[in-house]
């Protein structure tokens, strides 16, 4: 038995942007993504059966178009159009003699439905016949010496389709009913579920359509989430590890927030990559600390100044010399007094033997001396792994400083493929690793030095795929967030002002808050009428309030800005099957600001 076996490990990077209709795009962002373990499956679905699809749950509110069509009706446009209505208008002139023709407005033509010359209709298959849809290639039986108007309908989205019989119509909250005349009357519509459009007497507001469509089987969705649990910190990036390869879902994932990728996608070959925001990573230590107690040279009167620190230490492997990294502080504990750090010096420095030499003046014989001090582990810190490989070239390398954010460039030599040359350079091109020197001349920090790391370089040339979906304003749509106000009444005071304002429902009236007031030691409930809220919902006024009562609100608000945490790929718009993940924040989206992530994966 024959037995291939290939090995996928898709890798890439993530690309943020946020833009709004002032500015345009106006903040971008990237990051490395992690490709998750059930990729695998979802590749081998689309290769083991290329025709499978699957059943997606549809809803979109708006209202209908302003000027009718030219049938008189008024259209709501559904997201899923699978087909597109058009007309196309040429004159060949009186002297053409041609009778085939390749129009580009054809490509991809489903039906030719009326073609007329001058003032003539042609029969369809008689007069005038369609000879390659794909192409948009024609044929009249008559050369054309009239102006030729076609309506046709064609492929608008090949990979969605609505599912005809599906919809459901509200407006206002009220079910409509399909049928063959649009009439407010009798609250009918007509719908053409091939270009994905719902037909009205008159203009509408508050319309709701929910349908079913069919979508080819793919990687299909992205979707935004916020901090992964609620132990994360506040604004601070998330990361993913080979610890995440298992991971099935994006946790804390919006609702709703699942938009189609636009297909199709573009493809290249594999170039230069970027590693935008490395944190820098710290030196490994571990603290000591002993005591030394000063003595003489052997004459009972001359000082020693010379004394050993122990730099052993076991970090799992068995006990080994370490280096001296840093002195914490020196006290001199029989006089109670510090002794500066730059008064001791550094006699030697070795994994054999550290020693310190101390000032004539800040010891004396018998003084016990405390030190604290840290022994650096190993060069752990020197060393980075690039989201890429193999990696043939260092492009540039460049550190942002964390408190000033100055951008200075480390030396490069010879596309770092010089080992131990210049300040960086490729340690291992088949893992990606890179290190850098320890002490750099060039100006540039040491790689340790609080910051980022700009890593731009290249890999050997694979097939990069670039996966684009739009967030557009409104998506994550805003949300209802219970919250509570507490207040102390004041002397003369009936209005009690509210931290955020209440929320609306669907029919814009505010939805109930829950009202506590406790006076005399009584604590009661109030209904409706006895309290009223303001027209802009940030306050509200409760009549008879005395000094020193208290009151509580209990109501909703609407929350309509998000922090986006991460992004991630799915197979389906409602669970399915995760294909990888991406720390891409934290950043703010608010309702007025749309998003759009490219997404590069190399395979």
């Amino acid at each position: 038995m024959l037995k291939d076996i290939s090995a996928m490990n898709p890798k890439g990077h993530v690309k943020l942007e946020l833009y709004n209709d002032e500015e345009g795009v106006f903040f971008t962002k990237e990051k490395k993504n992690l490709v998750v373990q059930s990729a695998n499956k979802i590749v081998a679905e689309m290769m083991a059966d290329p025709a499978k699809v699957i059943r997606i749950n549809q809803l979109d509110k708006g209202d209908t178009a302003v000027s009718p069509n030219s049938e008189s009706l008024y259209p709501f446009d559904l997201k899923v159009q699978h087909e597109l209505k058009g007309r196309y208008k040429n004159d060949w002139g009186e002297l053409n003699n041609k009778k085939d023709f390749d129009i580009e407005e054809l490509i991809n033509v489903t039906t030719i439905d009326k073609v007329t010359v001058g003032d003539t209709e042609l029969i369809l298959d008689k007069d005038v016949f369609l000879l390659d849809a794909t192409k948009g290639k024609i044929k009249f039986t008559d050369a054309p010496t009239e102006e030729v108007t076609i309506d046709y309908h064609k492929i608008n989205n090949p990979y969605m389709k609505i599912i005809a019989g599906t919809e459901t119509v509200k407006i206002d909250n009220e079910i409509w009913q399909r049928s063959n005349v649009a009439k407010n009357e009798s609250k009918t519509y007509q719908v053409d579920f091939r270009t994905g459009k719902v037909l009205f007497e008159t203009v509408q507001k508050s319309v709701e359509v929910s349908y079913e469509y069919h979508m080819k089987y793919a990687l299909g969705f992205m979707a935004l989430g916020g901090k992964p649990n609620a132990s994360h910190p506040n604004y601070q990036p998330v990361e993913f590890g080979n610890s995440n390869k298992l991971d099935v879902d994006m946790k804390n994932e919006f609702p709703d927030s699942r938009m189609a990728i636009q297909y199709p996608a573009a493809i290249s070959t594999g170039a230069t990559e970027l590693e935008p925001a490395i944190p820098t990573q710290p030196v490994s230590t571990v603290l000591k600390a002993t005591d030394i107690d000063v003595v003489d040279t052997g004459d009972s009167v001359t000082k020693l100044l010379k004394y050993d620190l122990p730099n052993i230490y076991d970090t799992g492997s068995g006990n080994a010399g370490r280096k001296l990294y840093e002195i914490v502080s020196i006290e001199n504990k029989t006089k109670s007094v510090e002794i500066d750090k730059n008064n001791v010096n550094i006699s030697l420095n070795t994994l054999n033997k550290v020693e310190v030499q101390f000032k004539t003046d800040d010891v004396s014989i018998g003084d016990k001396i405390h030190i604290e001090y840290r022994l650096k582990l190993d060069d752990s810190h020197l060393i980075y792994q690039l989201g890429q490989s193999p990696v043939v070239e260092l492009v540039s390398v460049k550190h942002v400083d964390a408190g000033t954010g100055e951008v200075k460039p480390y030396t490069i030599v010879d596309g770092g493929l010089k080992v131990n040359e210049g300040e960086v350079w490729i340690s291992n091109p088949s893992t990606g690793h890179i290190t850098f020197s320890s002490n750099p001349t060039s100006g540039a920090p040491k790689v340790e030095t609080p910051g980022q790391l700009t890593i731009e370089y290249k890999v050997n040339a694979g097939t990069v795929v670039k996966f684009i979906a739009d967030f557009p304003k409104g998506v994550p749509a805003p949300t209802l967030v219970d919250t509570t106000k507490s207040t102390t009444v004041l002397t003369g005071q009936s209005a009690i002002i509210l931290d955020y304002a209440i929320a609306k429902d669907e029919k814009d009236a505010f939805v109930e808050p829950e009202i506590t007031l406790t006076s005399s030691g009584a604590t009661s409930t109030l209904t409706p009428g006895q309290y009223t809220i303001s027209p802009d919902g940030k306050s509200i006024s409760i009549s008879g309030l005395n000094d020193g009562d208290t009151v509580i609100v209990k109501h909703k608000y609407e929350k309509s800005t998000h922090d986006i945490y991460q992004v991630a790929m799915f197979d389906d718009k409602v669970g399915g099957k995760m294909f990888n993940i991406s720390g891409i924040g934290p950043v703010t989206k608010d309702k007025n600001t749309g998003m759009r992530i490219t997404w590069m994966v190399t395979f």
